[in-house]
């Protein structure tokens, strides 16, 4: 099964194509989230664009804020991002539960997250994927079913270094999901971490394939499984 991966392109730096070409075919990856910036796709970006889709890469556009919960930057960004129709799909990374003042108003911003998911889905032809931590199913189940049927595909961040885990935290988020009847991946993080069980940065490289390829074993009957997704390139293609 392809996997996709999260590609965040750096402000002043040139990509170099060569080592992300080699990169998408030795690790059969069918699809790019690219990071677009908030003025619109750049010459960077195109050419990021151009070398994935000569591999026959599949690629979103990626962006986004926690403030994006209320007002129109979400929709804004969008219409920038795609008006040189370089992507196939558009992916959100909002994620307001990191923003300072999340607790106490749980419920409100992840209201605001629906409302986003919405308009940039009312906004656009192209399927929209949004960013979700699986928790967010076991606290605010309501909530989290809400903002799936919002989206046409969830990419859950089960950030954990086993199979075994991911599969346990992702549960409850991936039988919300299947009963709205829309597709998920399962992510996973290789940034360095405070927390090292939730990152493959401390396992390398054989580790991570090892538990990508029980994760997708075990879920490969689920009609609703997408496949896996890597955080994100810059780290995998460092992993040792």
């Amino acid at each position: 099964m392809a996997r996709a991966m999260w590609i965040w392109m750096q402000a002043g730096t040139t990509l170099d194509t060569a080592a992300l070409v080699a990169h998408v075919d030795a690790q059969r990856v069918g699809e790019a989230f690219v990071s677009v910036p908030w003025t619109g796709p750049d010459a960077e970006t195109h050419r990021c664009v151009a070398a994935l889709r000569g591999r026959g890469v599949r690629v979103a556009a990626l962006g986004g804020d926690p403030a994006w919960t209320s007002g129109s930057d979400a929709v804004t960004w969008l219409q920038r991002a795609t008006a040189s129709f370089l992507f196939d799909a558009v992916h959100l990374d909002i994620e307001p539960w990191t923003r300072r003042d999340w607790a106490g108003r749980e419920r409100e911003l992840l209201a605001g997250l629906e409302r986003t998911v919405k308009d940039v889905a009312g906004r656009t032809a192209l399927p929209v994927e949004v960013d979700l931590s699986p928790w967010l199913a076991d606290a605010y189940p309501d909530e989290f079913g809400r903002i799936v049927r919002r989206a046409d595909r969830v990419a859950l961040m089960a950030y954990r270094d086993r199979a075994a885990d991911v599969l346990a935290i992702s549960a409850a988020a991936r039988a919300i999901v299947a009963r709205v009847g829309k597709p998920c991946r399962i992510g996973v993080d290789v940034l360095p971490s405070e927390a090292p069980a939730e990152t493959f940065a401390d396992d390398g490289r054989a580790v991570l394939e090892r538990e990508l390829a029980a994760i997708e074993a075990a879920l490969a009957g689920a009609r609703a499984f997408a496949g896996t997704a890597i955080h994100d390139y810059d780290h995998w293609r460092a992993l040792a």
